[in-house]
């Protein structure tokens, strides 16, 4: 009878854990919400009841800009569920998180590279899935990222007087970015570094 009574106590607990995680997620608390979840997952043995607060933990960490942690979780939840129905979600919001996270384009760009990679995982699994149009959105944006860290590099090369170099960095900024919106500023720079070469071949006999 104490056994049972004392059974009876702990799933009451769990129970106003539960509720009182999916009213703070509602009031949008994402934080408070995950906090509560941290200490009440160990508690469910549930499959079910685990996956559903998982899935809260995963975007409580995405509303809160926890990009990586949520991907991360969205990562694991379709190793552990799937079959589940969320799953499609799940998969396309791995690449998505990461996309969303703020990478400055003069620092390495290893998180854009694997958004890239999870969202054309995610459309070559899903080739007419429900998040289709988000994700071509996102690998727009993120391809536009890596165009202008591309383009400020070369600019660099001019900046610094490494003419060769730049040519070379330009010259490749074409051919993979045909129709990018700085093709004009491409051109020009790649005029100045011709310009600015033969000027030194003039003025310098040993380059002559």
């Amino acid at each position: 009878m104490f056994a049972t009574d004392q059974a009876h106590k702990a799933q009451s607990l769990i129970q106003q854990k539960k509720e009182a995680i999916v009213r703070l997620y509602e009031r949008k608390r994402y934080a408070k919400a995950n906090a509560q979840i941290a200490s009440l997952l160990p508690m469910l043995k549930n499959r079910r009841d685990r996956s559903e607060f998982e899935w809260y933990q995963a975007y409580g960490n995405f509303y809160t800009k926890k990009y990586l942690v949520a991907s991360n979780q969205f990562h694991l939840f379709v190793k552990q569920y799937p079959t589940f129905p969320q799953v499609e979600e799940a998969l396309f919001m791995k690449g998505y998180s990461l996309a969303c996270e703020d990478v400055d384009i003069r620092l390495d760009q290893t998180v854009t590279y694997d958004a890239i990679h999870s969202l054309e995982h995610y459309l070559a699994v899903y080739p007419t899935g429900l998040y289709r149009s988000k994700a071509l959105d996102a690998l727009q944006a993120l391809q536009d990222r890596l165009m202008k860290k591309s383009f400020q590099a070369a600019a660099l090369y001019v900046q610094l007087a490494y003419y060769n170099a730049a040519i070379l960095a330009l010259k490749n900024f074409q051919q993979v970015y045909p129709d990018a919106s700085c093709k004009e500023q491409v051109v020009r720079l790649l005029a100045k570094c011709y310009k600015q070469l033969a000027m030194q071949q003039r003025f310098d006999p040993e380059k002559q």
